[in-house]
């Protein structure tokens, strides 16, 4: 059926954007921590704090991306 063809590619449009959003929130983050880290015009105080925000908001990207990863391999178990 044409529908079920067009759902399943649907799904699966929904899915790369998901992953590929995910993956560009890390590269932005660690590309300005990096950033933050090598700048010599900020106090020492301030890019600590920077670093610190920084590193938190990787985190909770890092573990959206993992319980993203669990939820598909759940998915692709209950498909089998």
């Amino acid at each position: 059926d044409t529908r079920v063809i067009f759902f399943y590619n649907y799904i699966m449009r929904i899915i790369s954007i998901i992953n590929n959003e995910l993956i560009v929130q890390k590269q932005k983050l660690e590309t300005e921590l990096e950033r933050i880290l090598n700048l010599t015009e900020i106090s020492t105080e301030e890019r600590l704090k920077t670093s610190i925000e920084l590193i938190n908001k990787l985190s909770m990207v890092n573990t959206s991306f993992a319980t993203w990863e669990s939820y598909q391999s759940k998915d692709k178990e209950k498909e089998k």
